[in-house]
């Protein structure tokens, strides 16, 4: 291919200017002309904003910390003590809502920092005072009917707030995210477990009872020493209790509601002491919604023709749930039932088909499907109860047997 002129100049000027390179006692930038910065020297900068800020000039001294802040260049400390006084100097001018920002940013470049339990505490005071109507509308909520306050149309309306110690809008939920970034930013500090109660208590108040209970039960699992545990722990079988259940939901909430009890029997003897009613109560409650999730996975393979699970499912609420009514009477219904139109089902008789052809094509009814039957079909009647009293076998010592 041949060479073009345009290649060998562009050639010819590589070569020279890599010659000069190394020839040359100097760096390339210093040949150019370019200097690097120095490192920041803050000390004169740092002196004039703590000097303002003792002459309450906040404004002055919160452009000098933030100009020094921003400043890559600085030590960590140096940048850490900028950050966290230019969102003081906000907070004190009352610009809530930059400071929370601010003290935000600080926690997330610095989460280690000497500064962390200050910041964390201040953002946990600018929300609390954001929360301020919420906490109201709960004082309220625990009055008398005649004692509440009446609301009007006014009140459903959400205005935006011009003063500058409140977010533009969505006060509440600003409050709450501000929350959420105390917790996890100082989950060991000592507003951590006073962030994660007032998380649950909004959202138990706003009916949200699934976050609710998160924070209640991720109080009492993290916090053990908190004043707050037990009011926590109270709450948290409450949203637990309350949330959506049936035959459509897993289970997961009404077994972690009974483990909660469980917990509170077992580690909270005050709350037994004060509340022990409260708690036979939930318990109760959380049984009868056991059982009622069983009974209704039982009556859905009784639809689908499954007559051996159903009555599986009807044996385990009679077994399971013993005086939880009235779920328990109803599965011994079910069962008498089941055995009933399977004893039809079976039977070839004019008078039994026609009897199965009205229930099922004139009124509706869907019986059991029997599948497989044998020549001589015989149903199973219903196992034999479990015996109180085991007995014990003949081989096994009497110093080891269960008493």
């Amino acid at each position: 291919m041949p060479v073009s002129r345009t290649m060998l100049r562009g050639t010819a000027v590589g070569a020279a200017l890599l010659l000069a390179g190394c020839t040359s006692t100097g760096s390339f930038q210093e040949r150019i002309g370019f200097k690097r910065p120095a490192p920041g020297d803050s000390t004169e900068a740092m002196a004039r904003a703590d000097e303002a800020y003792r002459q309450e000039e906040f404004e002055k001294a919160g452009d000098i910390y933030e100009d020094i802040a921003d400043d890559t260049r600085q030590r960590p400390e140096v940048a850490e003590k900028a950050r966290f006084y230019h969102a003081e100097c906000l907070k004190r001018q009352g610009y809530y809502p930059k400071a929370v920002d601010a003290y935000n940013k600080l926690l997330q470049d610095f989460p280690s920092g000497l500064y962390r339990g200050q910041a964390a505490g201040q953002m946990y005071q600018i929300a609390s005072e954001w929360l301020q109507p919420v906490r109201d509308e709960i004082e309220d909520a625990v009055k008398p009917a005649a004692e509440r306050r009446k609301k009007g149309w006014a009140d459903d309306v959400i205005p935006a707030n011009f003063d500058r110690k409140l977010p533009t809008f969505a006060s509440e939920d600003r409050a709450l995210q501000a929350l959420d970034k105390v917790y996890f930013s100082d989950p060991t500090g000592p507003t951590a477990d006073k962030a994660l109660f007032m998380l649950g208590r909004v959202h138990m108040h706003r009916q949200n009872y699934g976050e609710a209970a998160r924070y209640f039960q991720q109080l009492v699992e993290t916090c053990d020493k908190s004043p707050f545990r037990d009011d926590a722990l109270k709450l948290a079988i409450e949203a637990k209790t309350n949330t959506p259940f049936g035959p459509d939901r897993d289970g997961r909430d009404t077994a972690e509601a009974m483990r909660l009890i469980n917990t509170a029997r077992a580690t909270s003897p005050q709350l037994v002491r004060e509340h022990g009613k409260v708690l036979d109560e939930q318990s109760i409650k959380v049984r009868g919604q056991q059982a009622a999730k069983d009974f209704e996975t039982a009556e859905f393979y009784r639809r689908t023709g499954h007559p051996g699970s159903a009555w599986f499912c009807y044996e385990l609420v009679k077994r399971r749930y013993v005086g939880i009514e009235p779920w328990y009477t109803n599965a011994v219904k079910r069962q008498a039932e089941l055995k009933a139109e399977l004893d039809d089902a079976q039977d070839p008789s004019f008078v039994a088909s026609t009897r199965r052809f009205w229930k099922h094509y004139v009124l509706g009814h869907e019986l059991p499907a029997v599948k497989n039957l044998p020549a001589d079909p015989v149903v199973k009647d219903l196992p034999a109860p479990r015996p109180e009293v085991v007995p014990a076998a003949a081989n096994v010592p009497a110093d080891v047997r269960p008493r």
